[in-house]
């Protein structure tokens, strides 16, 4: 009977850690799955997002949850920055993304990656630094669950679901699909396609920093300049089990993420529990590249 309650209380915990990564990643995949682009800087601004959280803990004393809008909305205007800055004049007037597109994206997005992170290091020092947020707890017979992850699985559900509702159910989300599919039928929807992919990287650049504030929740002392080099590789795992472009492979890659890690480290070491979920992403290459979704 132990082992059973104690499965269940990793099953628990690994949803509700999945559904973090899940949005964490999720700004990943809208930026990928668009303009089509892999922003290699992707673990910097989960960790822009994540020191953001901090300080407006610290000077302000607002919560996670708190800060996860107020951090969207830098976000939106970062994106918009890092679209003009690095992306516009590759992309602009082009029906397709080339190699050399992808060539030059990938370089430019490498050494962003490189010039944040150690500049990270100078302005916030090595010191890991964290956020303590205990709303308290609530219990389900012999479950007992956090409320402060509670909250955040509930709200990183909601922000995937609006992102889709928005995808789906607006002019300019159709707009966005139709640019993913075919740039110059963005033109036919009566869009712009310059507008619509600098949109589209500001609503990932947005997701990405709101998941950064979210997942202070999980790591009360781990807020860190070189947190990225986790983070990225988690995100990028996550968007190719769920396929890129789909909204809601986010959430299943990330479900599966944290169900696997969870049930795993019960077992092993947390280090064995992350190279295992990593794992999953061989097979799904081999056998379905194009993500569990399709």
């Amino acid at each position: 009977m132990v082992a059973a309650e104690l499965i269940l209380r990793d099953l628990a915990f690994g949803l509700m850690l999945g559904c973090v990564f899940s949005v964490v990643a999720h700004g990943l995949n809208i930026i990928w799955g668009v303009v089509k682009v892999v922003n290699i800087a992707h673990g910097e601004f989960i960790m822009l997002g994540a020191y953001g959280a901090y300080f407006l803990n610290l000077f302000a004393g607002i919560t996670p949850l708190e800060t996860a809008p107020i951090d969207a909305a830098i976000g939106l205007l970062v994106g918009y920055a890092f679209y003009y800055a690095f992306l516009h004049r590759e992309l602009h007037n082009k029906e397709t993304i080339t190699l050399q597109s992808e060539m030059v994206t990938l370089a430019a997005t490498f050494g962003l990656s490189l010039f944040i992170s150690n500049l990270a290091i100078i302005v916030f020092t090595g010191n890991p630094v964290g956020v303590i947020y205990n709303p308290g707890t609530l219990q389900f017979g012999y479950l007992i669950v956090p409320l402060a992850a509670l909250y955040v699985a509930i709200l990183s559900i909601l922000i995937i679901a609006g992102t889709w509702l928005f995808l789906e159910r607006t002019f300019i989300g159709s707009a966005i699909r139709a640019y993913a599919q075919d740039v110059t039928a963005t033109e036919l929807v009566g869009a712009n396609p310059a507008k619509v992919a600098s949109l589209a990287t500001a609503l990932g650049f947005a997701v990405t920093m709101a998941g950064g504030a979210l997942l202070t929740v999980w790591i009360p002392v781990g807020i860190n300049p070189l947190m990225g080099a986790l983070y990225a590789p988690i995100s990028f795992v996550i968007v190719v089990l769920g396929g890129p472009g789909r909204m809601w492979g986010s959430m299943v890659g990330g479900l599966t993420l944290g169900v696997v890690i969870d049930l795993v480290q019960a077992f092993t070491t947390p280090q064995i529990a992350y190279a295992a979920a990593f794992l999953i992403l061989i097979p799904v290459l081999v056998f379905r590249p194009e993500g569990i979704l399709k």
